[in-house]
């Protein structure tokens, strides 16, 4: 079952990414979405009130009768016993957008990434997978987040340290973060380093009350200007992931192709 928080982080930014390219799938998104969010809906909620809610979204896609594949084939039907559509949501082909979306958020953050620094997309894909890995752990923590100011702090190099004893892919200078390290641990594996670069932003997060500039700032000693280059860098990969997810959705249920159905 999909995570109610994963499936909207999937599809919201969608809704507004593809609304200029069509008036449809933005309709098609929100049935879906509201479906699945609506209280106890995994747990046998009657019929009645999805019906009705299907309903009342389903009117915006008035006349056309697409819903691009996120409702299965003549899934919404009216009877003549009953007025109202009976809808069913094709939970296993959600699952498999929701990986591959993610896939193509990844990749095209490889991609962009790699052409920026002049690099293979090889040298910098383990890294953006190993802040999608330890972002999804966290609450309030983006994959781009991570991955900013793992480009500011080291430009993806695990083995390099400052004069001042910074390390690794987020620069964690170990004399200063000791209780966050078992002995064994090496800066300079990038898990540990990640992990332990995320538990002191995290903590600086919470002394700043949720003030995202302010504890990047303290995570770079007061450095000019550093929130806000990794802010903007951030924004940056988050938009280049979310416009190759909505190629996905494009691509995966063309215009053509109606997946409603109203028997005569």
């Amino acid at each position: 079952m999909i995570a109610k928080k994963n499936l909207l982080r999937r599809l919201e930014p969608l809704h507004q990414l593809i609304w200029n390219r069509t008036a449809v799938l933005p309709a098609a998104l929100c049935l879906a979405g509201s479906l699945l969010v609506l209280p106890n809906a995994w747990a046998g909620e009657p019929a009645r009130d999805l019906a009705s809610l299907a309903s009342s979204q389903l009117a915006v896609l008035e006349p056309s009768p697409h819903l691009l594949g996120l409702v299965r084939p003549a899934s919404i039907r009216l009877t003549p016993e009953r007025k109202e559509p009976a809808v069913e949501i094709d939970l296993e082909h959600i699952q498999d957008l929701d990986s591959i979306i993610d896939d193509a958020r990844k990749q095209a953050q490889v991609e962009y990434l790699a052409e920026k620094l002049r690099k293979s997309p090889q040298a910098v894909k383990q890294y953006v997978h190993l802040a999608w890995a330890e972002a999804s752990r966290r609450d309030g923590f983006s994959p781009e987040l991570l991955i900013a100011i793992m480009y500011r702090e080291s430009t993806f190099q695990p083995k390099v340290q400052s004069r001042y004893g910074a390390q690794g892919l987020m620069q964690v200078v170990r004399r200063w973060h000791r209780e966050k390290l078992r002995a064994s641990e090496s800066l300079f594996d990038p898990v540990v380093n990640v992990r332990v670069g995320a538990d002191i932003l995290e903590e600086y997060l919470e002394a700043a009350e949720g003030d995202l500039t302010k504890a990047l700032a303290k995570y770079s000693g007061s450095s000019r200007g550093y929130a806000k280059r990794v802010l903007s860098e951030s924004r940056r990969l988050a938009q280049i992931a979310d416009t190759a997810a909505a190629d996905v959705v494009l691509t995966s249920w063309p215009l053509d192709e109606p997946s409603v159905g109203f028997p005569g």
